[in-house]
């Protein structure tokens, strides 16, 4: 994964990134074009290999946990690196989310044709590393969906930024927006400094998996599995509780917020 100190995107123009697909690698017709170097660095990491490699993976990861016409959020979007795959189920809407703008305007271009599907939403959030000039904190942040309404959440490379409190936030917001039984798989790191449940900085956090599982329950999901390493990160299947365990998971929540 790139690091926090990438060269690239960070002296690269805003307003005109979204503009640039690959040269190497040309559109095809009635094919996705492949965003430029820069915008796969920021997303995730540059080489066009590696970039496939990894939407490839997650979006293969992720579909096997889903329903057939299922309705997705990418926290983290970036450029599309899953969407991209996710894009090959006709019967699949998609919502993706990210603060670092080219790359939700390049989407926006780049998916145009099914837009009726595909949604890229820019989140002016406000990170010290990724986005210093933003100006609504993560921990305030209400994503663009309604209660209810998501079937799956990805956030890959996400937690491994954010620090607790706006971990919990982020937590909290999707347990609101995922439907009874809905589920969302999250990758962490999961080796925090010893004697510590959650440690790090915006370039990388780590979380215990014991800590993160009691911190999803807390916010309405369950630590429902394990599935593994992915590219060096661990991602866990969280599900949200239908019917009266969904009710009784927000009464407790509620009941802790007031004690």
């Amino acid at each position: 994964m790139t690091d926090a100190g990438s060269v690239l995107w960070r002296k690269a123009t805003p307003d005109s990134l979204h503009l640039f697909d690959e040269e190497d690698w040309p559109a095809q017709p009635d094919a996705l074009p492949i965003p430029n170097i820069v915008l796969r660095e920021a997303s995730s990491v540059q080489g066009v290999d590696a970039f496939m490699a990894i939407g490839e993976a997650w979006a293969q990861m992720v579909s096997a946990y889903m329903p057939p016409a299922p309705r997705v959020l990418d926290i983290g979007c970036g450029c599309g690196k899953l969407a991209r795959f996710f894009y090959l189920n006709p019967r699949l809407s998609y919502v993706g989310v990210d603060l670092y703008l080219p790359g939700i305007l390049w989407g926006q271009r780049a998916f145009a044709p099914a837009a009726d599907r595909f949604k890229f939403v820019h989140f002016d959030g406000h990170s010290e590393v990724y986005n210093p000039g933003g100006r609504v904190k993560a921990s305030e942040y209400r994503l663009p969906v309604a209660d209810g309404s998501i079937d799956m959440t990805v956030c890959a490379s996400l937690f491994t930024h954010l620090f607790e409190a706006d971990a919990r936030h982020y937590l909290s917001e999707i347990a609101r927006v995922t439907k009874p039984g809905g589920a969302a798989i999250i990758s962490i790191h999961v080796t925090p400094t010893q004697g510590s449940a959650f440690s790090g900085d915006e370039a990388r956090i780590d979380i215990d998996p014991d800590y993160f599982a009691q911190m999803c329950r807390e916010a309405g999901m369950h630590v429902e599995k394990r599935i593994g390493v992915i590219y060096g990160q661990t991602a866990f299947l969280l599900r949200k509780p239908a019917g009266l365990r969904a009710a009784a998971g927000r009464m407790l929540a509620a009941l802790r917020g007031a004690g």
